[in-house]
């Protein structure tokens, strides 16, 4: 039973145990200055035996942050506590990466450093809020200021940098978080970027952003240990372009153009955090990416073991991720092997310090 899924896969030089990955998933435990601890390194220990762990989104720079506890590859501290991670990920057996983010105008002053402006594309304000720890509540993101030329460099730079930081602290790659209307998918959407310049005024131009920073990647890591995060169809953070599908292709062959490793698509029955029901979507997003990448495809969004090995023998995907079912379940790979029912996760302690509803789920038995 579930013979594909818990088959071994290989992944241009990565050698997976299974085809079970664990996604990134925000779980706000970082210490101050944004480092992960100790607590994280026990937390994908426990979830090891995924045959692939891309560990939560990350921020590259300060200016990056739009949550909260969240952590960074910036600086020394940070790149030595994850290294800790990546050791544990490894003793387990599973191989490691690292997401790879920049919120752009989804953020507040609370959330960043010496309470600056978030900056974006261009000057439109997200209708969302963001949880502050300073009010103590949900605050309304602010306008954004529109990024200089000065400012996109900097953040490819940065981007580069975080690779680096991620190379020196183990990860076997590096996956760019280009979904959910964070910065990469802000440039590559007609209602964030009204830009007439180099970077917009047009899809291709609009497209250039998510390029550069993806060469920026490929400049550190071989091209086949990067991908890449899309949401087709995604409205999250008041995400709208006014031809998704359009958008969704021209982003697929930029990966395609580039050589990336893999793609890792978000079905449109997830949006964000949450499930908002399937729809005849979520099977095209995926055959999309088939037709136009010819790297590994990486599935995420309303699976279950029955549903994944469908999938995975139909040959339209290459390996499937599991959200939630990794939050309450850390032997996860174990309770599909044995059919084993999955234990459900807590969501008031999905984004809530502390070690409740982090390292406390129990194994089966």
């Amino acid at each position: 039973m579930y013979e594909k899924l818990l088959s071994p896969a290989k992944v241009g030089p990565w050698e997976l145990a299974n085809r079970v990955v664990m996604p990134p998933l925000t779980r706000s435990r970082a210490d101050g200055e944004w480092v992960p601890n100790a607590r994280a390194a026990e937390y994908y220990g426990q979830r090891s035996s995924a045959g692939l762990i891309i560990c939560e989104a990350t921020q590259i720079s300060p200016d990056a942050t739009g949550y909260p506890r969240t952590p960074g590859i910036w600086s020394a501290g940070q790149t030595a506590g994850w290294k800790t991670v990546v050791d544990a990920i490894h003793a387990g057996g599973a191989k490691a990466v690292i997401q790879l983010w920049h919120c752009g105008r989804v953020s507040h002053p609370d959330n960043q450093p010496d309470g600056r402006q978030p900056m974006a594309p261009s000057a439109v304000k997200a209708d969302k809020q963001v949880w502050s720890d300073k009010a103590g509540g949900l605050v309304s993101v602010p306008m954004p200021r529109a990024m200089t030329e000065e400012d996109i460099r900097d953040v490819i730079a940065s981007h580069r940098k975080a690779c680096e930081n991620a190379l020196a602290a183990g990860f076997d790659g590096v996956e760019l978080h280009g979904a959910n209307g964070y910065l990469i998918d802000q440039f590559a959407s007609s209602n964030t970027n009204l830009r007439s310049d180099g970077w917009g005024g047009t899809r291709e131009k609009r497209m250039r952003f998510m390029e550069e920073v993806l060469r920026a990647a490929i400049s550190v890591y071989p091209k086949d240990c990067v991908g890449i995060r899309l949401a087709p169809y995604g409205t999250f953070n008041t995400i709208d372009d006014d031809d998704a599908l359009a958008k969704y292709k021209a982003m697929l062959a930029a990966a395609e153009k580039l050589g990336l490793g893999y793609v890792h698509i978000i079905r449109p029955i997830v949006s964000g955090n949450m499930q908002v029901g399937a729809s005849p979507l979520d099977r095209a997003a995926i055959e999309i990416a088939r037709e136009l990448f010819s790297g590994t495809i990486i599935g995420v969004g309303g699976y279950d073991a029955a549903s994944a090995e469908d999938d995975l023998q139909a040959g339209r995907i290459d390996l499937v991720a599991f959200g939630r079912a990794f939050v309450g379940n850390p032997d996860l790979v174990r309770r599909i092997r044995e059919g084993i029912a999955l234990a459900e996760s807590d969501p008031t302690t999905w984004y809530a310090a502390g070690d409740a509803g982090y390292i406390d789920y129990p194994p089966a038995g």
